[in-house]
C-alpha cells in the first residue's frame, strides 16, 4: 500500500486516510497485513516514486506481487520507479490506484484504478446547496454515498 498523508498548513498530520484504514482492517482480518509493505508519503508523483524506491531498497526480491495506491499521482511515480528497476508491471508487480484521473489511461502500462465519479459528486453537492438556500433542508441530516467502480487496465492481472 502506498498512501498519502494530508497535513494542515502548519504541517500537522490529519486523520488516517480512510482508504488506508479500510485496507489495513481488511487485510488484518484475513491475517495478511504486513506493515513492511506499507509506505506513507504525500499525494504526489514524486512521493510515489520515493516511496516505491524505499520499498524496493528495503524489500528487494521480497517485494509484494501487487500494490494498491491511494491516488493515480502516487501510482505514476511508483510505476516510474518500478520501470527504472526493470521490475515488470504487471508480470512481477500489479498496480491498482484510486481516482481514475485522465493520466491513468495514458501511462504505460495503463493503470487499473478505482473510478470515482467526481462529476456526480459535484452535482449532488450543488443539489444539496440549492435545497439549503431554498429553505428545503431535510429535518434530519443526510449523507450521500456514491458508488465507485474498479476499472481494470494493463497494470494488473
Amino acid at each position: 500500500l502506498l498512501v498519502g498523508q494530508e497535513e494542515t498548513a502548519d504541517a500537522t498530520p490529519l486523520q488516517m486516510d480512510p482508504r488506508q484504514r479500510v485496507f489495513q482492517q481488511f487485510l488484518t482480518e484475513k491475517g495478511l497485513y504486513e506493515e513492511r509493505f506499507v509506505a506513507v508519503g504525500q499525494f504526489s508523483t514524486e512521493s510515489g516514486y520515493q516511496m516505491m524506491e524505499q520499498l524496493i531498497q528495503a524489500l528487494g526480491d521480497d517485494l509484494p506481487t501487487a500494490f494498491f495506491m491511494a491516488s493515480d499521482a502516487i501510482a505514476v511515480g511508483a510505476l516510474r520507479s518500478l520501470q527504472e528497476h526493470q521490475i515488470a508491471v504487471p508480470d512481477r508487480v500489479s498496480l491498482i490506484s484510486f481516482n481514475d484521473t485522465s493520466i491513468a489511461k495514458y501511462v504505460f502500462p495503463a493503470l487499473s484504478t478505482v473510478t470515482v465519479y467526481t462529476e456526480e459528486m459535484g452535482k449532488q453537492a450543488i443539489q444539496l446547496l440549492r435545497q439549503t438556500f431554498q429553505g428545503a433542508q431535510p429535518s434530519v441530516p443526510c449523507m450521500v454515498k456514491l458508488a465507485t467502480k474498479l476499472t481494470i487496465r494493463d497494470s494488473s492481472r
